[in-house]
């Protein structure tokens, strides 16, 4: 008995459909389950083989037909009954017509009972059906078996993209910081930045004033004694807004230095005893901080690092002639004053000052014979003035604009410094 051998035509894909041939009744089963294994394992290495590559396979698309294909289930001829089989007529009854369905891997499902309990899974899900109306019923999330599948991922940006965001990025960083140094940074619509003033980013040697807080404790070093007589005779300088004196902080040491180039032979003794009695009055706490060649001047710096280091200059009290001040000038003996410092939140603060003194005329003084007396008294009269104390009316008190027999301070005088002693204190500054 001839048997004729079923081959696939080479000029088809490996996904194409198969042209049954013609067989016996006995082996036509058979022949069917051994070509679509074949077929089977040939998709699935093509399978395998795409996939690795990257590219799409269209003949496991159950919704897709097969590109390329030249057979479709509706062009395969079924098997002839009549056809003779090595010269046997074979009788119609012995035939198994050819399924298409079950012989073509593409949209249609394969019977269970043609591929047999050993006969591995249809690679195709979709059911057996009309091509067009599986693409209508089929969901349009669904993804094609055997189609490269693609993550969705978020829209990348350019480099230059990039570029723009990082410069947006700094210009409203460099934005905020320079408001923030001016004091001008506000945190929320209608409530600005207050407290400390804002810090400075110069280097040492280029900031024009110290870091805040040098040397300045949680509470103040000393208190004013309380004062044995009522007075109000006396004045401030310069007050703030709520009424309250521009003081020094208590709560830090005011440091001082001696220019004694022309210092008469007393002069020390004179000023160590008006520093003793300013500060038992106020209960401020003077340092020492020994000579200096500073000279007095008009609008003296603040702050001197160069010579001084990293703080507020200290107070100066210099012994001088009219050529270097020219307001000793006359009758003046002496002068003395203070510098003030304010903060954003309305915190104001005497930070260092000048007292100089005319050395030419205190030696004229100390020849007398209460002249030590007298220029003590002048030291601390000048001393007041450095402190805050304005002049008055009432010659009974020692800040009296004129020379008087009072060498030594009075009830207002003293009401006054205690007033100054007892100022806010503050790290801001």
């Amino acid at each position: 008995m001839r048997r004729t051998n079923i081959q696939e035509a080479p000029h088809a894909p490996a996904h194409a459909a198969i042209r049954p041939s013609r067989v016996g009744p006995r082996h036509a089963a058979s022949h069917n389950n051994q070509v679509r294994q074949r077929h089977l394992r040939q998709v699935k290495a093509e399978h395998v083989r795409l996939a690795r590559t990257g590219l799409e396979y269209p003949g496991l698309d159950p919704l897709r037909p097969a590109v390329g294909r030249e057979d479709a289930p509706s062009d395969v001829e079924p098997a002839n009954p009549a056809t003779l089989d090595a010269g046997r007529e074979v009788a119609p009854s012995d035939v198994e017509p050819a399924n298409p369905a079950t012989l073509d891997v593409g949209p249609a499902n394969p019977a269970p009972s043609d591929v047999g309990p050993s006969s591995p899974a249809p690679l195709d899900a979709g059911p057996a059906g009309n091509l067009a109306e599986q693409r209508a019923t089929a969901p349009e999330s669904q993804p094609a078996l055997g189609a490269k599948q693609h993550a969705l991922r978020p829209a990348r940006l350019k480099k230059s993209s990039w570029a723009a965001v990082a410069f947006l990025l700094s210009l409203i960083t460099a934005l905020c910081a320079a408001a923030y140094v001016g004091g001008e940074f506000h945190l929320l619509p209608g409530s600005a930045v207050s407290g400390a003033p804002s810090p400075s980013f110069q280097g040492f040697g280029q900031r024009h004033e110290p870091h805040p807080g040098f040397e300045e404790g949680n509470s103040p070093l000393g208190y004013p004694p309380a004062p044995q007589y009522f007075s109000n005779s006396y004045k401030f300088l310069t007050v703030k807004a709520d009424g309250q004196p521009v003081s020094y902080s208590p709560c830090r040491p005011i440091h001082y230095v001696i220019n004694d180039a022309l210092a008469p032979s007393a002069g020390r003794e004179i000023i160590d005893d008006a520093v003793r009695k300013v500060s038992q009055a106020t209960g401020l706490k003077f340092v020492y901080d020994g000579t200096t060649d500073e000279l007095p001047a008009d609008g003296r710096a603040s702050y001197q690092p160069d010579k001084y280091g990293d703080r507020w200059a200290p107070v100066l009290i210099a012994w001088t002639s009219p050529a270097v001040v020219p307001r000793l000038a006359g009758q003046t003996i002496g002068l003395g004053g203070s510098s003030s410092i304010g903060l954003s939140n309305g915190y104001k603060a005497y930070v260092t000052g000048t007292l100089s003194l005319d050395a030419a005329q205190f030696r004229q003084v100390l020849t007398a014979w209460n002249g030590r007396d007298v220029g003590a008294a002048v030291v601390m009269h000048e001393l007041g003035h450095l402190l805050g104390l304005d002049h008055v009316d009432d010659p009974t008190q020692l800040m009296y604009d004129e020379a008087s027999s009072v060498h030594d301070f009075a009830a207002g005088d003293l009401a006054g410094l205690a007033k100054l002693g007892t100022g806010p204190c503050s790290k801001n500054f």
